[in-house]
């Protein structure tokens, strides 16, 4: 496991994107935008799997941890628990996907 928060090898600078960190045996993901001041959001491993599988595919989510939607041109995060929110561009969208399919932030059946 890799320590600290980290983003996908396909985000252009690291300074607008989806970051994780993989920590307590959960993983927990934020807005990079947001400097650390913003909502984090808490996905157990259960949770975490189903997401990747989601996210890889690009269909709505159904892992009952989070939701995520498409919103003027973005996607909305969503946790169900806390109601927190995090919104990403579709461009930070793209790279975080493009990670989650070449395996960067764990297995992701793409097929």
């Amino acid at each position: 496991m890799r320590h600290g928060w980290r983003t996908s090898s396909f985000s252009s600078n690291g300074a607008s994107c989806v970051e994780i960190l993989e920590a307590d045996g959960a993983t927990y993901l934020r807005d990079t935008k947001e400097h650390g001041d913003g909502a984090v959001l808490h996905l157990d491993r259960s949770a975490w799997a189903a997401f990747l599988h989601e996210v890889a595919r690009d269909v709505p989510s159904a892992n009952g941890a989070v939701e995520v939607t498409a919103d003027d041109g973005g996607r909305v995060v969503r946790e169900t628990s806390s109601d927190a929110v995090l919104f990403f561009r579709d461009d930070e969208w793209t790279a975080f996907r493009r990670g989650v399919l070449a395996g960067e932030f764990g297995a992701a059946d793409a097929g």
